[in-house]
């Protein structure tokens, strides 16, 4: 090797070092991911036949006799024991629940990451540097996730809000995804964006604060931004 391939030979092996540092901080932001995603979706879906919490009852009819409505009795008692049953009857339905995942990962924004540093401030940490804006195809064979779930690229299915609209072979219990994911330098403490769609006026957003503890990664907080 001459002196003057030498120069060109370190700049070879420095670039080859900076790909394979890149490649890992990306690889390790995946594992990250898809370590967190089975608290994810349990977190953001829910079966929308089961609706999460009783409706409270219709008022009673207006008893013309009796204008005194202290007097009117309402038993909702049957209303409950109805709504309870069909609560365990979907439970325990074998139905596949299609959940659509969005092809990609999206960008997270810098409010969000201000977000970020003030929900740790008493850690006082300092956001991680490398570049995240950049989107990557998630690859829902890596996503763990209930047996009764199946998941389906969000390109499968209809664009906007055709999607609901569409009549499937399948059950179409929802679309969710997921953001990059910010973390501190010390990658101990992160954050991202998630949500789920569940119809053309159904559905939320949030922000969700990670944490590594004990050596698993764990959604400590969940800041739901938008409902629909």
């Amino acid at each position: 090797m001459t002196a003057k391939q030498l120069p060109v030979v370190i700049s070879i092996i420095l670039l080859l070092t900076s790909c394979s540092k890149k490649l890992s901080n990306l690889e390790f932001e995946k594992s990250v991911a898809y370590e967190i995603f089975p608290a994810l979706l349990d977190s953001v879906h829910y079966d929308r036949r089961i609706p999460p919490n009783f409706p409270p009852p219709p008022p009673p009819p207006v008893n013309i006799k009796n204008k005194d409505s202290t007097n009117l009795e309402w038993d909702e008692t049957k209303l409950i024991a109805e709504y309870e049953k069909r609560r365990v009857e979907l439970e325990k339905d074998t139905t596949k629940l299609v959940i659509a995942i969005v092809d990609s990962t999206y960008r997270i924004d810098e409010q969000t990451k201000k977000k970020f540093i003030n929900f740790y401030k008493e850690y006082s940490i300092k956001l991680d540097t490398i570049n995240n804006d950049t989107p990557y195809k998630i690859n829902i064979s890596d996503l763990k996730h209930n047996e009764k779930i199946i998941l389906k690229y969000r390109s499968e299915l209809p664009t906007s809000s055709k999607v609901w609209d569409e009549k499937y072979d399948f059950y179409l219990s929802g679309i969710t995804g997921f953001s990059r994911i910010q973390f501190d330098q010390t990658k101990s403490y992160g954050i991202l964006i998630s949500g789920f769609g569940c119809g053309r006026l159904c559905g939320w957003s949030g922000i969700f604060f990670i944490r590594k503890i004990d050596g698993k990664w764990q959604i400590v907080k969940i800041e739901v931004t938008g409902i629909s």
